[in-house]
């Protein structure tokens, strides 16, 4: 009878495991469900197989509109209730308008503008940056000159066209370019047809034990990687604070790297000049071309001696100015035909030598002698001559700044302007042109509408945090009244896998549309990889489109591996950011000085580009706007009494404005603590200009 009484109770421990097991299965479901939906959404915004989105800034959803900054509704189009456009169309009728988007990594490989637009603009760039603080990088997506030219080829990359049929390609041009034609450029730099040319295998070195005063800007031609170079540095110990030297190289305007020599540990005003300091900066795997070597001086009273350079490539050339303080004399070459010097102590006052036959006398302090050098006969020459001059200068302590560049040894000479050529936007009528050289292509057409594309290389910007920025800019469009209907803005960015290089230069020929973010292995493996990569990417592929159709509330942000368009990022207008400065006890001058930079008759953005020049400079208040009158060449305005004291810092500011103006006058007309600067039209100087004074030979 026991034994009955125990069946109900084994029935019941029975029935209770079978509901444990049920839970806990149940359990295991319902976990696994959940591991796979977050490795799912884990996986989608990684993109292990990497991923191309598309960003789509005008779109037919109004869930997904999202205006330019700076662009209206076309006139025949009604905003809703809420503000937002609800058809693809926007018209632009300033200059400027400006954009920005949000990335899923700041690790690209590729980026591509697509711009469908119509309308008869003289020009359309697009200029993007990855830091908010960084000058923009400028591609062309319309050229109306460029459109309207027959017999346009491109060639190496470029486009091309001659008036006469005499070079068969452009390879055939770059050789040896003619100096004796005008040559119309657009997007490219003049020094860029070194890299087109034949590389020289031999082997130079340069050399200089110049004891130099201040910032100084070199060019170097280098003719095969690696690039060494070696900068020793030296305190005065004169003024009061610590000074630093920076040492910075440039291709084009991309920062390739940075180094920083700091004070040599005595920051007081003893005038004891400790050991040198010395720094090495190597460059691997960079290409033929020219290179910018910015040695940035950044002590209050250009109280750093630079002395000794050496750098593994023969050919290099200083940019204007230069400041020798060597006891000894100097033989200093240049291809300027006509210079400025200033000494601003009684050991600079000297009698200088030209050519060894005439002699120029600098005969007072502060006094900014402007010396001719010859004539130029031709009129389509720009700025240089092709002959080098020859200064002897016996005593030094002056600061030497010219139309050209210069150099202590002959031999190490290159020409910057190897071609006698022009901007391309300064033309009005092409018939006086011979060649024109643009890094351009032709836009497509659809109907009444062009269609654009560019494509950036994500090695030329800086991309510090998870943001572009962009700037779609038509020079003088509002000015003539036009207007330019955008029917379609895209932006495609190609993330990398995983396994993938970031830095493939394959991928920069291929439409967004036929392009993928994986690289393409190479040999048997690499097909094994390819196929294998290909195989579970099509498995994820379709996982991703499952759950994405799945989830309820609406779509994923752009991501994920393969393409992915359709949902527009959220863009924000650029934001504007003030320097942020580390707090000091004592601020420095480059923190208390105000800079007001103005334009006054120059190119459009070009005191934009000269707020951003100063602030990577380290002046921490700049502020930009448009003088009310033009003006010629540019102007630097600081207070009478402070003339003397701001001399190292204005002298520091015309190397930063001579990028642009060989000519930059100067005048006291500033408040205390304001230096004024007016950015005019860029004029040619000539040997027969007023010089102030003009010294003639004894």
């Amino acid at each position: 009878m026991q034994d009955n009484f125990d069946i109900p109770n084994l029935l019941q421990k029975e029935t209770m495991k079978i509901k444990l097991n049920k839970n806990i299965f149940v359990s295991i479901g319902i976990g696994l469900v959940i591991l796979i939906v977050l490795g799912f959404f884990t996986f989608y915004y990684i993109a292990p197989f990497g991923a191309q989105v598309v960003y789509n800034f005008t779109s037919s959803d109004k869930d997904k509109i999202s205006n330019l900054n700076g662009a209206q509704p076309s006139e025949s189009i009604n905003n809703n209730a809420t503000g937002t456009l609800t058809i693809p169309e926007q018209t632009i009728r300033q200059n400027i308008v400006t954009f920005n988007l949000k990335l899923l990594s700041n690790n690209i490989q590729g980026v591509w503008v697509n711009l469908k637009f119509k309308g008869d603009p003289n020009e359309l760039k697009i200029g993007v940056k990855g830091s908010i603080d960084d000058p923009y990088l400028y591609k062309s997506l319309y050229n109306k000159i460029l459109e309207d030219l027959k017999d346009l080829r491109i060639d190496n990359g470029l486009a091309f066209w001659q008036k006469e049929n005499n070079f068969k390609t452009f390879a055939d041009f770059a050789k040896k370019p003619p100096t004796d034609k005008l040559i119309a450029t657009y997007f490219f730099e003049p020094f860029e047809i070194y890299a087109y040319q034949p590389v020289n295998s031999a082997t130079g070195e340069f050399s200089s034990n110049k004891s130099l005063r201040g910032t100084h800007e070199l060019l170097i031609k280098v003719d095969k990687s690696p690039l060494n170079i070696n900068i020793e540095k030296q305190d005065q110990n004169m003024y009061k604070g610590p000074d630093v030297l920076s040492i910075q190289v440039y291709k084009d305007d991309k920062l390739l790297v940075t180094k920083e020599v700091p004070d040599d540990g005595i920051v007081d005003a003893t005038n004891l000049m400790l050991q040198p300091q010395e720094a090495k900066l190597e460059l691997n795997d960079i290409e033929p071309g020219v290179y910018r070597l910015l040695l940035l001086d950044e002590s209050t009273h250009s109280d750093v001696r630079i002395s000794s350079i050496k750098i593994n490539q023969k050919n290099v050339i200083f940019n204007s100015p230069v400041f020798i303080v060597n006891s000894k004399p100097t033989k200093l070459f240049t291809n300027s035909l006509q210079i400025n010097a200033l000494t601003y102590h009684s050991e600079g006052l000297q009698t200088l030598k030209i050519n060894g036959t005439k002699d120029f006398e600098i005969a007072k302090i502060g006094v900014n002698y402007q010396i001719n050098l010859g004539e130029n006969t031709n009129q389509n020459q720009i700025t240089t001559a092709s002959k080098l001059n020859e200064i002897d200068i016996p005593q030094n302590d002056l600061s030497i700044k010219g139309d050209g560049v210069f150099t202590f040894d002959k031999n190490s000479f290159f020409n910057p302007n190897p071609l006698n050529s022009v901007d391309l936007t300064s033309v009005t009528d092409t018939s006086s042109l011979d060649y024109i050289i643009a890094d351009y292509q032709k836009a497509k057409k659809d109907g009444d509408w062009n269609i654009a594309q560019v494509y950036i290389d994500p090695k030329d910007i800086n991309i510090d945090g998870d943001k572009l920025y962009f700037s779609l800019e038509s020079p003088g469009l509002s000015q003539s009244g036009g207007e330019i209907a955008i029917g379609s803005l895209e932006v495609t960015v190609n993330k990398p896998g995983w396994f993938n290089s970031s830095s493939n230069n394959s991928i920069n020929n291929l439409s967004p549309i036929v392009a993928t973010a994986t690289k393409e292995s190479e040999g048997f493996f690499g097909d094994i990889w390819n196929s294998t990569t290909t195989f579970f990417g099509g498995i994820w592929n379709g996982t991703a489109n499952f759950f994405t159709g799945l989830w309820p509330f609406g779509p994923l942000p752009p991501s994920g591996s393969g393409e992915r368009k359709g949902q527009q990022q959220e863009i924000t207008p650029t934001p504007t950011l003030g320097p942020t400065n580390t707090p000091t006890p004592t601020p420095t001058l480059k923190e208390k000085l105000k800079i007001t930079v103005q334009n006054g008759g120059g190119i459009v953005g070009i005191a934009a580009k000269y707020a951003d020049l100063f602030k990577k400079a380290g002046f921490k208040n700049v502020e930009t706007g448009d003088s009310p009158s033009a003006y010629e060449n540019a102007t630097i305005s600081v207070n009478q009494g402070e003339e003397a004291e701001l001399e190292p810092t204005v002298t520091e500011i015309e190397a930063i404005m001579n990028q642009d103006y060989a000519i930059v006058n100067r005048i006291t007309t500033a408040d205390r603590g304001n230096i004024n600067i007016i950015l005019g039209e860029i004029s040619k100087p000539t040997p027969t200009g007023s010089p102030i004074p003009t010294i003639k030979p004894k």
